[in-house]
């Protein structure tokens, strides 16, 4: 891990959620799913994996186990941090629903309050624009980030040659969770949205092996969220620069963020800024409704199964 990820709150934020199962619990968390058996049969995963996920969201504070005095139905429920990755998870959705075509891919049904079909998107709090990607830069500060668990979570990882080759398995996953279910592709991608684009840059930034980073760059052009373009020859070196989807991706890290400042950061200091560049304020980023421009939080959408 480099030492921007390590001080950043959107690199922390990455290191709760970063995980393909992690997001498909979270998904049927916020569904309302609750028990072992609904878990179980709803993304057909195998006991030993469901063990370890649902514990590490209990090691984050995003999760509590609850069971009644005299009763042995246990209920997993969302925590105040782990219901505030509700705009996050909404961010993650609509960039699904922007960039996977598939129609066998499974997207959880949700509907604003005004009745529509849930489509959402990132405004300024401050100005009330919508968010460009152009348009928000992002400032970082040395601030101590909160550490859950000293762990190393190793079942994260999947192996270079899986994760160049087969970067879409099963064709009901949603393609955002192979987006974000590995963390070394992640903070790859985190080095491009910020300008990084030469190949030892991002080695500087992400402090990965250079195997490790080429695996996961030929990772991010099959998933198409970058693609590679020759700036020097004899001998040739390549800039690896973000797609449209890939930029797009920022509207994630805004949420995640702003969660991250909220739940992981010790300190009164943010770790990690963003300034709206059209009207100059801190970006505080908001999800609202396309049809009626209300705000988007889990009190004001339902869920239909």
């Amino acid at each position: 891990m480099g030492q921007e990820r390590a001080r950043s709150s959107i690199g922390a934020g990455l290191d709760v959620v970063a995980d393909q199962w992690t997001l498909l619990i979270l998904r049927e968390l916020f569904a309302g799913v609750e028990t072992w058996k609904g878990l179980s049969e709803s993304l057909a995963i195998s006991p030993a994996t469901l063990k370890r996920r649902l514990t590490q969201l209990i090691d984050v504070g995003c999760l509590e186990r609850q069971q009644q005095p005299g009763r042995k139905l246990v209920r997993y429920l969302l925590t105040p941090p782990g219901l505030d990755l509700f705009p996050f998870m909404m961010a993650a959705r609509e960039w699904q629903m922007r960039w996977d075509a598939r129609p066998e891919a499974k997207v959880s049904r949700w509907y604003h309050s005004c009745g529509e079909p849930l489509r959402c998107a990132a405004y300024c709090q401050s100005c009330d624009g919508r968010l460009i990607n152009a348009e928000v830069g992002l400032v970082e500060q040395d601030t101590e980030i909160i550490k859950f668990s000293s762990k190393a979570r190793r079942y994260r990882g999947v192996s270079a040659e899986t994760a160049v080759n087969s970067p879409v398995r099963n064709p009901e996953r949603p393609l955002i969770v192979d987006v974000l279910g590995d963390s070394r592709t992640t903070v790859v991608m985190a080095a491009l949205l910020r300008g990084i684009y030469k190949f030892d840059a991002i080695q500087q930034f992400t402090g990965l092996p250079p195997a490790t980073i080429s695996s996961r760059l030929r990772r991010i052009q099959l998933l198409g969220l970058g693609h590679a373009r020759l700036y020097q020859e004899s001998p040739d070196r390549m800039l690896y620069e973000p797609s449209k989807s890939g930029r797009d991706l920022l509207g994630l890290a805004l949420q995640l963020m702003q969660w991250g400042n909220r739940w992981l950061v010790g300190s009164t200091h943010l770790a990690t800024q963003a300034i709206h560049q059209t009207c100059g304020q801190q970006l505080g980023s908001v999800m609202r409704c396309q049809h009626c421009h209300g705000v988007v939080s889990l009190d004001q959408v339902v869920h239909k199964s």
